[in-house]
Parts: C-alpha cells; sequence; structure tokens
C-alpha cells in the first residue's frame, strides 16, 4: 500500500543534476507520504522558484528544510554564508547570537525555507571528534547551552523553524554516524549533566524541533540501540520540556541507521522509538511503499500519531512572520564584529602586517572555491600575492613553489570523517609543514581557522567571508 500520511522527508541535490532533481521533488511534492524536503545547493533565484513551484505541486502545507549552520549561504549560492558556531561560541554574547539565528532565518525565508537544521547543540566533549569540530558552539555544557538558546530565540524571531541537533549528542563519539555505529559509554549521570543541558534550554527557549543521533548510548539503553531506535532515550525528551517537539531521524541512508530489513525496517524502528519524521531515505518512494504494507496496527496508529505531528509543525510554521527588511538594522554587521573579536582573543593581533610584495599562503583542505576570495582580494589591493592551494580528497594536492616564502600561513579545514583526524588531512599538514621547512626557523606565522590548532599554531575557530576579511583588516593593515 502507498503511505497516504506525511512523514518522510527525501533531499533535493541541486548541486548535482538540477533539472532531475527538480522534476523528481515535483514529482513526490504530489504524493501524499511527503512532509517536505531537505534542500542542498542551488543559486538563490533558482531556490526560490523552486520552493514555490513545490509548495504549489503539492496543494496544501509542505516544509523546505536545509542544513544552515553557517547561515543560509552554506547552502544557497549568492546568500550570506556566517562564521562557524564555534566562533560564535568563543566571541559572541547571546544578543549577538540571536542575530546570527535571526540572519539565518530571514535569508532562509527568503529563498522559500522555512525549516533550519540547526543548532548543533552538541557539546565537543572529544577533543578527536571527526564530525562535530566546530559545527559545535564549545566544551562547555553551560555556554553551549547559552549560545543554543539564544540561536533559536533568532531563528523563531526571523521567521524560521530552528532544529536541535543531535539528540541526546555527538560531541563524545570518535566516530562519524555517517560512516560507523558510534557508541558512547558515558554513564547516564554524565550524560544528563553535560550533553542534555543544551537541549533542555533550547525548549526552554522554544524550539518546536529535534534530531536525533545515530549514536549508541548503552549505559541509557542497554539494548545497544542507536537513539534513533531507542524508546528509553526519546523519552529523555519528555523530562528536558521537548514533549512538544517535533522529532526528526536523522538521515536513514547514512551509515549509523542500518539494520536489519534495511531502511523501511530503520523507519519502523524510529517510528516505535518516539520519531515522527522519517529524513532522507536513499529510496522515498520504496519506504513509501513498504512502511505500513503488512504492518500491525500498533505502527499504523504510531504513523498516524506522527503525521498529526506533522500536521501541527506545519501549522506553526503558518504562525511565523519574517520581520520587514529595515528590521535588520544593527544586526547585519555582527558576524563582522565577533570576526574581529575572535581574532583579538586568539592573539593575531600580534602577527606583523604583511608588507607590500610579501606573499600569504592559504592551504584550504575541503577544496572549496569560495575560500579565499576575501584574502585574494584585499591582498591585491594591498599589494600582497595570496597564493592558494586546494587540497582534494581524490588526489595529490597542487604542489608549493619551492620559491614561495610566504610571509604568514592559513589552513583553512572543516571537519570531515575521510581525513582520519580532528583537525586536518594529512596532505594539508604535508603541505603546511614542508612550507614552513623551507623558510627560516620561526619567521612563518600559522594560524589554523579550523577545528583545532595544527601543531600549536595560532587558533580561530571558523572560516568564511567575515573572518578573511578581519583577518585582511590585520594582516593588510598599511
Amino acid at each position: 500500500m502507498s503511505l497516504p500520511l506525511p512523514l518522510i522527508v527525501p533531499w533535493i541535490r541541486l548541486d548535482r543534476d538540477a533539472r532531475a532533481e527538480e522534476e523528481a521533488a515535483l514529482r513526490r511534492a504530489r504524493e501524499p507520504w511527503c512532509a517536505g524536503f531537505c534542500l542542498f545547493g542551488g543559486e538563490a533565484d533558482a531556490v526560490a522558484r523552486l520552493t514555490g513551484r513545490l509548495r504549489e505541486a503539492a496543494g496544501r502545507p509542505l516544509f523546505v528544510a536545509s542544513d544552515m549552520e553557517r547561515g543560509a549561504g552554506q547552502q544557497v549560492k549568492g546568500l550570506r554564508v556566517l562564521p562557524d558556531a564555534a566562533l560564535w561560541g568563543m566571541a559572541a554574547s547571546p544578543f549577538e547570537i540571536e542575530a546570527f539565528g535571526a540572519l539565518t532565518a530571514r535569508e532562509a525565508r527568503s529563498v522559500g525555507v522555512d525549516v533550519l537544521f540547526a543548532p548543533v547543540l552538541d557539546v565537543r566533549s572529544e577533543p578527536n571528534n571527526p564530525i562535530v569540530g566546530n559545527r559545535a558552539f564549545g566544551w562547555d555544557p553551560d555556554r553551549v547551552a547559552t549560545a543554543g538558546a539564544a540561536f533559536v530565540r533568532g531563528a523563531l524571531a526571523g521567521g524560521a523553524v530552528p532544529t536541535g541537533k543531535h539528540f541526546p549528542g555527538h560531541g563524545a563519539t570518535a566516530a562519524d554516524s555517517h560512516d560507523a555505529v558510534p557508541s558512547v559509554r558515558t554513564p547516564a549521570c554524565e550524560l544528563a549533566a553535560r550533553d542534555l543541558v543544551p537541549f533542555a534550554a533550547a525548549f526552554l527557549a522554544g524550539c518546536p524541533a529535534v534530531m536525533t543521533a545515530h549514536v549508541a548510548y548503552p549505559e541509557v539503553d542497554p539494548s545497544g540501540a542507536i537513539a534513533t531506535f531507542s524508546g528509553p532515550i526519546l523519552g529523555r525528551l519528555h523530562d528536558l520540556g521537548g514533549r512538544d517537539a517535533l522529532v526528526f531521524t536523522d538521515a536513514l541512508l547514512m551509515a549509523g541507521a542500518a539494520t536489519e530489513g534495511g531502511e523501511t525496517g530503520a523507519a519502523r524502528r524510529a517510528l516505535r522509538a518516539g520519531c515522527h519524521v522519517l529524513l532522507i531515505p536513499s529510496d522515498p518512494e520504496r519506504l513509501a511503499a513498504e512502511l505500513l504494507d503488512g504492518a500491525d496496527a500498533a505502527l499504523v496508529r504510531l504513523a498516524e500519531h506522527a503525521a498529526a505531528r506533522v500536521r501541527a509543525f506545519d501549522a506553526g510554521i503558518a504562525r511565523l512572520s519574517v520581520p520587514p527588511s529595515h528590521a535588520e538594522a544593527g544586526i547585519t554587521d555582527v558576524p563582522a564584529r565577533v570576526a574581529d573579536r575572535a581574532l583579538r582573543l586568539a592573539g593575531v593581533h600580534g602577527v606583523p602586517a604583511v608588507a607590500r610584495g610579501e606573499r600569504v599562503l592559504v592551504v584550504d583542505d575541503d577544496d572549496a572555491p569560495e575560500r579565499g576570495e576575501v584574502l585574494v582580494s584585499r591582498g591585491r589591493a594591498a599589494g600582497v600575492e595570496v597564493h592558494v592551494v586546494r587540497i582534494r580528497r581524490d588526489g595529490p594536492p597542487p604542489p608549493v613553489p619551492e620559491a614561495l616564502r610566504p610571509a604568514a600561513i592559513l589552513l583553512m579545514s572543516s571537519v570531515r570523517a575521510w581525513k582520519g583526524h580532528s583537525v586536518c588531512s594529512q596532505a594539508a599538514t604535508d603541505v603546511v609543514i614542508g612550507t614552513v621547512r623551507r623558510s627560516p626557523v620561526g619567521t612563518v606565522p600559522v594560524l589554523s581557522l579550523a577545528p583545532r590548532p595544527l601543531l600549536g599554531s595560532l587558533h580561530v575557530p571558523a572560516t568564511g567571508p567575515d573572518v578573511e576579511a578581519a583577518l585582511a583588516d590585520r594582516l593588510f593593515a598599511r
């Protein structure tokens, strides 16, 4: 039987074959099982047109969500990319973090995205965590709680729905649930005192949704089930004030959700545990056909209850309004101020300015074309050459010219499990160390814009245009 209930959220990958993705999305929007979409990529104008067409095709309330942890520009080209959460946790006041949430929400709504898969509420308790890193606000539970609650307030004021993730906390894992099934053996009392604190604060601030972690916590649920499949773990939402929160699974196509019966088995286990929305299966049509086929009455009732929660969630979105553009006065420059303050806290003000005719080396560990653009343009205006080396996952990095003797090295890196390290890839490390060794001892300052500092370098836990602009103000000062 085809699923008659809005429970499934497929993705839209406009960063791949945009035309095919749009056609598939429009077809799925007409299906009663489609609760909404999770958007990746696309130009702002194209995204705005598509989200309007999707809602028209559906003829009913339909949300569009997106991973916008670093501002709406993280996914949609033409919108603003903001610094990573770790920089806000390091250097921002709660008011400034509210501005972070509000700016993200307003830009998201401008292209028809009304659900943010943010903020990350994980407490970064494992230094070698390969996937959380600077996506988290920090290491201290109370600081993360304050920051997360502020982001929630700002997002709601900006007209979008925030989603706290990854419940009950992904910060203590040494593995990435995209590729494995992490297990955290933290005692239940320690989990409550550390990892659950930010979720309680977010619910108190009005957070209406949460996303589960594909992580096992055997001290809380001895069965070894991941949180997504665990009634005892998800039941703790009630104690934290999240009784009315809509519960999204993390993506069902991730390795951490693998279970007997494939994605259909995973979806059934998630519903029985207390989840309401089934996020990103690899084959949503198949899941819709199989989910309730031969299901017992208890599962059918749970599915109907979850669908009712989705409809109530949609009604809540409809009540949110986007503030007028003039209301942004006073908050648009907040990211720049916070970035400058973070650099000062990190001690970058002690680095000598780069003189005209000198060079700066940028090592981009994620092959992100937009990284370094601000530094390149500002450096050119100051008579400084900014040489960018981009590390590719599937091949060796381009060689750094032997004659290059930079006045400073900037490492830019985001967390990725494939790197095998919580700072950067081995290739990026080799480029930085090789360049330092060719220079006179102690003459080349290294700044890590990464989850952790590389080899004791100066450290700012974020990338982005605002961080680059603040660096340019320091490095290219005349």
